[in-house]
């Protein structure tokens, strides 16, 4: 999660756009026929870090420069998965997220807001002059 971070924080002295794009996906879109499925693939990979944050199992993928975030047994939304992924379209810097939600539609709306207003927060983080941080 460091690295990404770091790529974030990095594209800070470029021209940066953050795509506020969180959005609920069907499964055949996500890539994965499932949450279960995409849990799996991505906890069994090789080089990704894992690590648990409130109600959430989440994964470092360095090599797709991907963030995964996983729902616990719990979650209003759970089993979801959100997938974040950096990419470089152009001269921006653009963070693309897209959620695998397999709960009542409600949760799985929540879900998709809560990133896209995560996605917001590092946009205006990006955005800001380097005097007022």
């Amino acid at each position: 999660m460091k690295l990404i971070c770091a790529v974030i924080l990095a594209a800070i002295s470029a021209d940066v756009a953050v795509a506020q794009d969180a959005k609920v996906k069907a499964a055949a879109d996500f890539g994965y026929a499932s949450v279960a499925v995409a849990l799996e693939s991505i906890r069994t990979k090789s080089g990704v870090k894992e690590a648990t944050q409130s109600n959430w199992t989440v994964f470092e993928d360095a090599s797709t420069l991907s963030l995964w975030s996983f729902t616990l047994p719990g979650h209003t939304a759970h089993p979801t998965a959100v997938r974040r992924r950096i990419v470089k379209e152009g001269d921006n810097i653009m963070v693309h997220s897209d959620v695998l939600c397999e709960a009542p539609r409600p949760a799985c709306d929540t879900v998709a807001v809560e990133f896209a207003k995560l996605d917001q927060a590092v946009r205006e983080s990006l955005t800001r002059s380097p005097a007022s941080r």
